[in-house]
């Protein structure tokens, strides 16, 4: 069993002494993109550091997969096929936004072992709210549990949120919905989702264990419902390339709505 608490303690120590002091300080020499419109600043691997040697302190034995060691070297992505609990990390969830001085970043943290998602920790660094799902046990929002409740009857009623691509991207879906949201940041995303703001989260194009596997099961212990489309395949926090990724209240709306989506969406 992992304390969770302690956990949270550590994301917000990360952010309070690697993340937010460098929030709207940044030099333009510590920004840089690894590929277009994919950034990385000096708090991204600075946080991603001390996160490594942290986690793995409370957990020895523990493997850790971060974004950042992936992005130098895309065989860590291996050390999520063994049996020990791997932790995932997101060092800061929406780097274009802090890179940005805007404030729809985070931390996403997810602790995997054996293809499933055990624990996952979303932290609204400037919004100080701590959500924290635990498999089978539920998830919970500065320590209120948190339970999806969607009373539509139509997708008219219903807001999405949607990621991994431009907002004009979502422009032949607009009219299915109430408001189509796109921030560039999963943990706000799934943060939305979570409390009601949102009623559907889909993700375009990728899934990375970074972004989605704390995510997801934020979402999932909720009571919301995730797979990937068009297959209706179930969702694996191990897995990173390809994908469609969409999050409904339940079931029966992500049935209603993948095959309306999809055909819409889908980029050959």
């Amino acid at each position: 069993m992992i304390d969770v608490n302690k956990v949270a303690e550590i994301i917000r120590h990360v952010a309070a002494t690697e993340v937010m002091p460098r929030f709207k300080n940044l030099q333009q020499s510590e920004i840089r993109e690894k590929n277009p419109g994919d950034f990385v600043t000096v708090a991204d691997e600075a946080s991603e550091k001390v996160f490594t040697q942290l986690l793995q302190d409370i957990l020895p034995g523990s493997l850790v997969v971060g974004e950042e060691a992936v992005a130098k070297d895309l065989t860590v992505l291996e050390k999520l096929k063994d049996d020990r609990p791997v932790w995932v990390i997101d060092p800061i969830d929406g780097t274009y936004n802090f890179s940005h001085g805007r404030s729809k970043f985070g931390i996403l943290i997810a602790l995997v072992q054996k293809g499933v998602t055990q624990y996952g920790w979303a932290f609204d660094a400037p919004g100080n709210r701590m959500a924290i799902a635990q498999k089978g046990a539920g998830t919970f929002l500065d320590g209120k549990r948190l339970t999806i409740d969607c009373q539509a009857t139509e997708s008219q009623q219903l807001v999405l949120q949607a990621g991994g691509a431009q907002a004009w991207h979502f422009d032949p879906v607009r009219p299915l919905f109430k408001d189509v949201v796109n921030i560039r940041c999963s943990l706000h995303d799934f943060m939305s989702f979570i409390t009601g703001e949102a009623n559907c989260v889909l993700h375009v194009n990728k899934a990375t264990p970074w972004d989605h596997a704390a995510a997801v099961l934020l979402a999932e212990e909720a009571g919301g419902y995730t797979a990937f489309g068009p297959e209706e395949k179930a969702y694996d926090p191990t897995y990173y390339g390809p994908a469609f990724m969409l999050t409904t209240p339940n079931k029966e709306w992500w049935q209603k709505l993948s095959p309306v989506l999809y055909p819409k969406l889908h980029r050959n």
